[in-house]
Formats: C-alpha cells, structure tokens, sequence
C-alpha cells in the first residue's frame, strides 16, 4: 500500500467519521442481478449435459467449481463496499477500518484468481470437444491451458507471500513489515488475464469458420463462442482501475470501489458466457434429443460392424471431428449435403474410399451437431 505524503494528506478535508460520502447502492443492483443469471446457467447447463444429453464431462464440473468461487467472489465484493469501508473517501475511514479493508482486498485477490482462473480453464477443457486430434487447435488450447494453469498457482502464491508475516498486508502500523511492492505483481496479473482471456476468445474461431456448414450458421456459431469478448471488456476495465489505483490516486478506497465492480462484473459474465455454448441443445431440443438418439444408436452399430472400433463410445463421436478442419488430402471434404467429392485416387496414394465408414459417418455426425 502507498502512503501519501504530507503535502498530499494536507490537502485531504477533515475526516468525517459519522455520516462520509458513499458510493450508492449502484454495485449492489447489478451483482444481484448478474449473479442469479450465473447460477442459473450453471444449472441449466448441468441439466443440459447431465439430465438431457448424458454427456458431462470436465468442463461442466469446472465451471460449477468457478461458479462458488464466483458467487464467493460477488459476496465479498458487496461486504467490502458497504461494510468494509471501500465505498467512501481514504481520509473518512479510522485504522481499524483500513485494516478491515485490506483484509477483504486479500480475501477478494485470492477469490477473483480463482474463480476467473477455473472459468478460463473449462472453456478451454470445452474447446477439446470440437479440437481434432493432432491438429494445430488442439496444440494451442494445451499451450493456452499451460498458461492459464501456471499464472494461477504462481499469483496465488505471490499473492499470499508477498508479505513476512502476511499479515503484515493488513497490519499497517506493524513494528516489523518485510512487504514486496504491491503495484507490480497486480499490475503482471492483470494485464495477463487480459491476454489470456483474448486468447480464449479467438482460439476456436478458425477451426469454426472451417467448418462445412452455410456461411450463416457458421457466423452463428462464431458469434455464439464469440460471446467471451465481453470477458475481454470488463478484465480490460479492471486493469485500467488497477493501475489507476496503485499509480495515479492515494484515494485508494474511493477509486478502488471500481475495481471490485469490475472484478465480480468479469468473474460472473465469465461463467455466463462460458456456459452459453453448452446450452445451445435448448434453442432446438426436438434437434438435440434425435441428434442424442443418433449418436447412441450409431455408436452401438459401428462397435457391433467394425472391430477395429468396438471400443468406441457414444460421446466420443462428438469430439471426431477430423473431417471438418484436417488437411489430409486422403479425407473426404463434407459438404453441407453430407455428400464427398469425386476427386480420382492419386497413384501411390490411397482413395478416399479406403476411409472406414465409420470415420465418414462419425464426422458427418459431428458436423451435424453444430447445426442446432
């Protein structure tokens, strides 16, 4: 924490401890508004992946991890601003109340990496369900992943040892303060979670816009992962206030109510619009309840047809994907029709007839289940 200098302090009004300036219930509005829509999409997606479809996997079990962080994250936020003393000017508040409020800084830095760090990594663990194996996707949602894992553990340990004993984080008149600065390392993580949160963005539009469907539903659907550019907003926005806090204002609580806005703003829209993809089956169900019916039915008859694939399960069908973005020039190109193209067998090559009907029909499966 910066202390202000003199000549600064003794341009600060009088202290009024009884009835100071306040922020409003502004926060108050939109976290109990925002926060329910986040549950609600979890739950809806647990019901989609879990009761409806029977496909749950990592990345639904990851975000209901992000969403208790998350709603952690939203309750500290509104005790930190209307109780804790970030919601009013730094010369209004006594040493008790500062150290409160530091306190809970700790607390809601330790929960935003956290929730924010368990959101990002299930929508890249979801991303695996449209990678192909082997591909150039596949490769950057690992690398991403790695990222993403490595910032969590090494800002949550910076986090809590940046001061010897910690709580000499709190403890602003302690006889004994062995402190790293403050700015730098918030500053490190915040512009990372920007990146990283572009990154997530824009990974799977390529393999998207590749996809053998019409022009218009591949829009669609990259609008539909597209929706994570609003994380990209409001983690923007928290790392301006976070480098306007640590640099430009010893106004630390009166500013810093910005920060704890955007911080539950970021980790609530996180869970939001990784969910919204999940929950794609509900806009055409009569789509996805014959779609499920398909993938068992089929995945029963190519184990029973083909030896090499008796080990094949249904949910398995939805991550082949193969077909749709690889650049083997052995592989049928699928149209929209579901039909291949003619092209003559090369010489030393093998024809596109020499694909098991199984690889031909599992790809067409799975392009046919972007199309709801």
């Amino acid at each position: 924490m910066r202390y202000p200098p003199p000549e600064v302090m003794k341009t600060w009004p009088k202290p009024n401890h009884v009835d100071p300036d306040t922020r409003g219930p502004g926060l108050m509005i939109v976290e109990l508004t925002i926060t329910p829509i986040a549950v609600i999409c979890v739950l809806l997606r647990l019901w989609v992946r879990v009761a409806w479809l029977r496909k749950a996997w990592w990345d639904d079990w990851l975000m209901v991890i992000a969403m208790i962080f998350s709603c952690g994250t939203t309750a500290l936020v509104i005790l930190a601003t209307q109780t804790y003393g970030w919601n009013v000017h730094v010369w209004d508040l006594t040493f008790p109340q500062m150290e409160t409020g530091r306190k809970a800084s700790m607390a809601g830095q330790t929960l935003f990496v956290l929730a924010s760090s368990f959101v990002k990594m299930s929508i890249l663990v979801s991303y695996f369900r449209i990678a192909p194996e082997k591909s150039i996707f596949r490769k950057l949602v690992w690398a991403t992943f790695g990222l993403v894992f490595t910032a969590f553990l090494v800002f949550l340990i910076a986090l809590w040892v940046q001061c010897i004993p910690i709580s000499s984080y709190w403890r602003l008149l302690a006889d004994h303060r062995d402190c790293i600065p403050e700015g730098p390392p918030l500053l490190v993580q915040s512009t990372l979670n920007v990146v990283t949160d572009f990154m997530i963005y824009v990974l799977p539009m390529p393999t998207l816009f590749k996809l053998s469907l019409p022009v218009s539903q591949r829009i669609g659907l990259m609008v539909l992962f597209g929706i994570g550019g609003v994380i990209v907003v409001a983690s923007s926005f928290r790392a301006y206030w976070i480098h306007y806090v640590l640099f430009r204002t010893y106004d630390v609580t009166w500013q810093g109510f910005q920060i704890w806005v955007w911080t539950a703003i970021e980790t609530n829209m996180g869970v939001i619009c990784g969910c919204i993809p999940a929950l794609k089956p509900l806009l055409f169900p009569a789509r996805a309840k014959t779609q499920g019916s398909r993938d068992r039915s089929n995945a029963k008859a190519y184990g029973s047809n083909n030896s090499r694939r008796r080990d094949v399960k249904p949910e398995n069908v939805e991550l082949d994907c193969r077909a749709l973005t690889s650049k083997d020039e052995r592989a049928p190109s699928i149209t929209t029709a579901g039909h291949s193209d003619n092209r003559p067998m090369s010489d030393g090559g093998k024809s596109s007839m020499d694909k098991s009907r199984f690889e031909v029909a599992s790809d067409m499966e799975h392009q046919h289940k972007y199309m709801y």
